[in-house]
């Protein structure tokens, strides 16, 4: 039996871009084409060991952690451990559900499989060499299973990642507060289009006028009043907009916010929003007081 070297890596690189593709998809971590590409070649080379009795050492389980690791910073370069292990992770999730999928059609359709001299083989070939239709719809059902379990798994291992502290700046002045991220807030500026934070007026009265904090003061909740009295006194150090809503009791309410000059994620990786809206309630959005923000789901895309 002949393997064509050339053929085996062309497959391997094809293979680990998929799944380095799908990884940075799941964990939301930007990269590019060539990182791509070149983190795909060294997983591909590395495979070809087997072939080389005086590399037999570079199979154990050590070097291929090693590979991992070198094929994880390559790719995505993270700058943070916490960045670095949730790649490292989701990496072998995907990799163990393509392969998974992968068996499971050779064994759903009947080909016969077996191990010799420690290699898989397929119907006489080895798995680096399997029809390329079987990993195409081993692709497709892997990444389909991972697409609907994928937030479940998130929402068990990391349910306390659901509160992230924020800080919002407007007119060189700055408030702190701890945000939920909140899958049910789809409020937008209905002119820009722009995600809306909802924030506790409490939380951040000290970034409005003196003027515009006495009404505040002045009405319990956001209603008619608020929003005329506010409008009518608006000046060009903040820039307020009229945010639709529609919530238990109010089928067609009304919220007022502003355009903040940014807003900064404190996650694991530090983001700034600048193209954000943040809409002010007059009342407590937690009765525990665990946070004072309701992020919109849209800003860690």
């Amino acid at each position: 039996m002949y393997i064509y070297a050339e053929y085996l890596i062309l497959e391997n690189i094809i293979i680990n871009y998929i799944i380095l593709y799908v990884t940075g998809r799941f964990t939301r971590t930007d990269t590019n084409k060539i990182r791509l590409s070149l983190a795909s070649l060294i997983g591909a080379l590395y495979t070809l060991v087997v072939f080389f009795p005086s590399l037999k050492f570079m199979v154990n389980v050590i070097v291929k952690l090693a590979i991992s690791v070198l094929i994880i910073i390559v790719a995505y370069n993270p700058s943070r451990m916490y960045s670095f292990l949730k790649l490292f992770v989701t990496f072998y999730v995907v990799s163990f559900a393509f392969a998974g999928a992968a068996l499971a059609l050779f064994y759903f359709i009947d080909i016969e499989a077996f191990v010799q001299g420690g290699i898989f083989y397929i119907k006489s070939l080895p798995i680096g060499k399997f029809p390329l239709k079987t990993l195409v719809v081993a692709v497709v059902l892997s990444s389909i299973l991972l697409k609907f379990s994928w937030g479940y798994i998130q929402s068990i291992m990391s349910r306390d990642k659901a509160f992230i502290p924020i800080s919002i700046s407007l007119n060189n002045k700055v408030v702190e507060l701890m945000a939920l991220m909140d899958t049910g807030n789809s409020l937008k500026d209905p002119i820009s289009d722009t995600p809306v934070i909802v924030a506790e007026f409490y939380a951040i009265k000290e970034l409005l006028p003196k003027n515009v904090q006495n009404i505040f003061l002045k009405y319990s909740e956001n209603n008619l009043e608020i929003i005329t009295d506010i409008m009518s006194k608006a000046t060009q150090d903040i820039k307020f907009r009229l945010i639709p809503f529609k919530s238990l009791g109010s089928e067609n309410g009304m919220m007022l916010g502003f355009k903040p000059d940014n807003v900064i994620l404190k996650d694991e990786d530090e983001k700034i929003l600048s193209n954000i809206v943040v809409g002010i309630y007059n009342n407590t959005l937690s009765s525990d007081n665990k946070y004072m923000a309701l992020l919109h789901p849209e800003i860690l895309k």
